[in-house]
């Protein structure tokens, strides 16, 4: 039997377990990248990710970007001394984002969030595991800009700063750039008892298999057609050495 003591160390036990858990999931979450840009003659922050992380494919998932216009001391915003802005909304009107995957593209449109201002999202599921790339590319305060943000692969970190400017355009530069976005993992790895097989890795297997199937069948009907000619062969072998036996 549990003791009322023993109920509260349980309870408290759960909380924590339960308080980490909730931790680690808002950890990684927040896998986007932070990046300050000056456009025009204004600072902009741009943070971009993927929805509904961790990344997996098969899995409902999206780009995840917002937008905010900033003030930069010094023409920095570091990773400790973050600056949420203004908002900045309207921005489904003139922006539009590529997705990229290998030498395959497709252009979304960015639908803006009811509840946050001056975020865009534009939803697809990733059916292939590899590196993906979100081109962000119309205008910002009639500014041109054409941005390019790539997943990064492996382990990430959420801390990694870059201070270094980037002239983008004569317009753009890109003041620093902190942390980034994870690239999607492979959908086995959530996969239990037994590793759950993607859509592509279903696709190919079932093409493998008809490949050899078909293959299978060309040999058979090869082997048929020769047995048949043998047969034929035979017979005429037969019918040759019946005429000579007359003749004779």
């Amino acid at each position: 039997m549990f003791t009322t003591k023993m109920k509260k160390q349980f309870s408290l036990s759960r909380l924590f377990t339960f308080t980490v858990a909730v931790l680690a999931i808002a950890t990684i979450s927040s896998a986007h990248e932070r990046d300050t840009y000056k456009i025009g003659d204004k600072y902009y922050l741009l943070v971009v990710g993927s929805l509904n992380e961790p990344f997996v494919v098969d899995s409902m998932s999206g780009v995840d970007f917002r937008v905010s216009q900033i003030e930069a001391p010094g023409g920095h915003v570091s990773a400790a001394t973050p600056s949420k802005g203004t908002p900045v909304t309207g921005l489904d009107q003139t922006l539009k984002v590529e997705l990229a995957a290998g030498n395959k593209k497709t252009t979304l449109a960015l639908d803006p969030s009811d509840r946050a201002p001056g975020s865009y999202t534009a939803a697809f599921i990733p059916t292939v595991q590899t590196t993906y790339s979100y081109r962000i590319f119309g205008t910002i305060d009639s500014k041109p800009v054409d941005l390019t943000f790539a997943c990064a692969p492996g382990e990430i970190s959420e801390k990694a700063e870059d201070n270094s400017l980037v002239k983008v355009s004569d317009m753009i530069t890109r003041i620093n750039k902190v942390g980034a976005f994870a690239c999607p993992a492979a959908r086995n790895v959530a996969g239990f008892p037994e590793p759950a097989l993607s859509s592509y890795e279903l696709s190919q297997n079932t093409q493998n298999l008809a490949a050899v199937a078909e293959a299978a069948g060309k040999q058979a009907s090869t082997a048929q057609a020769l047995s048949i000619a043998g047969i034929v062969a035979g017979l005429l072998g037969l019918a040759v050495a019946g005429f000579a036996w007359k003749r004779k």
